[in-house]
């Protein structure tokens, strides 16, 4: 497996606004070009937003994006880690790990002390022992994009 930026394979930014969609907007009504002109701007440069992909040879199995401001209601602080999604047939096999160590990685290179994220409302129970588990801690709850309670987890970058 290989992780590259997504502006390496800026033609991948439709497999990833499609995925993105499936798993976290389809339901929400969001429409799909607003997304996927998301995911063509994380393929503009290094600049965050920034996406990376999991590679199987050819073939894309994992995504993950470091951005600002990706929690509304918390707008003091960046940045965040967004988006990890591992297609269903790569999940349990350390992708996941893999992205989000990049994600540290760039965060570090950045200058940045913390890194966060929120989990997500499906099976946030599950998230919070994955990232636990590797070292992220709970720093508060708040609401999400949606107006619906999550978890806000932080990570030590120094």
């Amino acid at each position: 497996m290989e992780i590259i930026s997504l502006q390496i394979r800026p033609e991948l930014a439709p497999i990833m606004a499609y995925w993105a969609y499936l798993e976290w907007y389809q339901e929400r009504s969001m429409d799909f070009g607003l997304i996927l002109k998301a995911f063509i701007e994380r393929a503009k440069d290094d600049s965050l937003p920034q996406c990376f992909v999991a590679m199987e040879g050819s073939l894309p199995v994992g995504m993950v994006t470091l951005k600002l401001d990706d929690l509304w209601s918390r707008k003091e602080l960046n940045p965040w880690l967004s988006s990890l999604f591992i297609t269903p047939g790569n999940r349990n096999k350390g992708t996941g790990h893999a992205l989000v160590r990049v994600v540290i990685a760039r965060a570090r290179d950045l200058g940045y002390p913390f890194l966060y994220l929120f989990l997500g409302q499906k099976d946030p129970e599950r998230l919070e022992g994955y990232y636990r588990k590797r070292g992220w801690e709970v720093i508060g709850t708040d609401v999400d994009n949606d107006g619906l309670e999550t978890k806000i987890l932080g990570f030590n970058l120094r």
